[in-house]
């Protein structure tokens, strides 16, 4: 793998060691920033609120949109209109990913370095296992930035793609304005053993930190999951089994088993199900984004629904079994949703109300949900794809069983095979995983291409005016170049070695 001095444009550093609910003050002085486990400790936390916020919001549902899930309402004034035509540029759409990004994996890499400074040899037992556990977290958060990254910005990983262009691979923190020290652009190849290695680092490191439910802190186990999605990407299917299954055989994680506890997880924040679900409190002013764009629209003074966002007739009416737990906890049928002259009966999406701990308004939701990094029923849903295409089809029903069981109280068992088990597997991925970001990428590395498929709940509530109308049966292809997405033209315009390493098209 190729081993790069760090440079990032306009980057610049500007971070305090301080408790994790503590608002970052002014900078100081780098060279003696981290001088003891305390420091990195605190320091570290920092990548607990970036791994949080880059794991909600927009972050979420601007993937969803893009995808054949929603239709746009009348009212919702081309936000997310980008995202939802496939209309992105360099100079806008994909600038959100980037830079985020990569200030926390710069971040990431300050911390190691400066910890590999340290003299540790006379810290007590508890500061050395502190500053593992800060090392720990900073190889996973390089990690988890860095396939966020290949996501947005690189094609699927392919023994077709792994000479095309991966990531810039960052490894050195170098604030620097000496632009001939930036690198270019590793292979995709490159880029993905990047992530691989440094989440080997994560585990080396994170050993001796034990999973929990609902743990708020990266642990082994959540580097375990990370790893078995990581390899289901990588299409290395025995290790995608080998990590999923063991997370799934301990029993540590069960599944929710009734109504009571799939709402008590997606109303108040239960954890159960939870590898991590990340820290969050409104008296200490620290808290994610909200995972809903309008999905849902009720006003509470005025009793109305008007959301920007309707799930599809194919979500609404084929997608679920109607004794399904998660129909009867994610959405509301018979709503009317009300524009003035515009009126329809439609079923909305409401897999995040809002946990109303975490907001000052006692009637209002702002739909904010404690971050549920990895859940136990993504394991399974790994296990199932990666027997499937190894066409082990028996334990591939198996897990879906196991996974379906407590889902639906009426399912019965599978005996799909081949393809009809593996376009199955997909389905549920929908099922399981809708509004939590993943189906851009599902479609991107199934190869499948989207396709709006079906037509909008009710058509008189949907915007179908300029290009949201052909935007309605939007056709990609799994070829076509915005499944990666453009570098920032800022970035493109700060780093000479990257001015002929744009994605085509852009």
């Amino acid at each position: 793998m190729k081993k790069i001095l760090l440079i990032i444009s306009v980057f610049l550093f500007l971070a305090t060691g301080c408790s994790l609910n503590e608002q970052r003050k002014s900078s100081l002085d780098t060279d003696t920033a981290i001088t003891n486990a305390k420091d990195a400790a605190a320091f570290a936390n920092y990548l607990n609120v970036y791994i949080r916020n880059y794991s909600s919001g927009s972050y979420l549902y601007y993937p969803e949109i893009a995808t054949d899930f929603f239709n746009p309402c009348v009212n919702y004034g081309n936000r997310i209109g980008t995202q939802y035509r496939w209309d992105w540029s360099a100079g806008t759409s994909f600038n959100a990913y980037w830079s985020p990004a990569y200030y926390a994996i710069n971040h990431a890499c300050f911390l190691i370095e400066k910890i590999g400074e340290l003299d540790i040899s006379g810290y007590s037992a508890d500061d050395v296992a502190s500053i593992n556990r800060s090392l720990g977290l900073a190889y996973f958060a390089k990690a988890y930035f860095g396939l966020k990254l290949l996501n947005y910005y690189c094609k699927p990983y392919n023994a077709a793609n792994l000479n095309e262009f991966g990531i810039i691979l960052v490894d050195k923190h170098n604030p620097t304005g000496d632009i001939s020290t930036y690198p270019g652009r590793s292979t995709l190849q490159e880029s993905y053993q990047w992530v691989v290695d440094n989440l080997t680092q994560a585990e080396h490191y994170l050993a001796s930190v034990p999973g929990a439910v609902a743990s708020t802190q990266i642990t082994i186990d959540a580097v375990h999951a990370f790893q078995a999605r990581l390899a289901l990407e990588m299409q290395e299917w025995d290790v995608a089994i080998s990590k999923s299954t063991a997370l799934i055989s301990g029993g540590k994680y069960p599944l929710c088993t009734n109504q009571a506890e799939m709402t008590a997880l997606w109303t108040n924040d239960s954890g159960k199900e939870c590898i991590v679900q990340m820290y969050a409190d409104l008296a200490a002013s620290s808290l994610p984004n909200t995972n809903d764009p309008g999905y849902f629209g009720y006003t509470n003074s005025t009793g109305k629904y008007t959301p920007d966002w309707i799930i599809n007739d194919w979500v609404a009416k084929s997608l679920y079994e109607v004794s399904d737990l998660r129909w009867t906890t994610w959405f509301k049928t018979g709503v009317t949703v009300d524009y003035g002259i515009q009126k329809a009966t439609v079923t909305l999406m409401n897999k995040f109300p809002g946990n109303m701990a975490l907001q000052t308004s006692t009637t209002q939701s702002s739909h904010l949900q404690k971050v549920k990094l990895f859940r136990i029923a993504e394991q399974y849903l790994i296990a199932a794809e990666a027997y499937a295409m190894l066409g082990a089809d028996v334990p591939a029903c198996t897990y879906l069983d196991q996974l379906l069981t407590k889902r639906n109280p009426l399912h019965t068992s599978i005996t799909l095979s081949g393809d009809e088990l593996k376009e199955f597997i997909k389905d549920e991925r929908a099922r399981e995983l809708i509004g939590e970001g993943f189906r851009w990428n599902d479609l991107k590395r199934w190869g499948k291409g989207m396709q709006r498929k079906g037509n909008p709940q009710a058509i008189n509530v949907i915007d179908v005016g300029g290009a949201n109308g052909p935007a309605l049966n939007l056709t990609i292809a799994p070829d076509d170049y915005r499944w990666a997405g453009p570098i920032p033209a800022s970035e493109i315009s700060a780093n000479p070695q990257i001015r002929n390493q744009q994605n085509p098209g852009y």
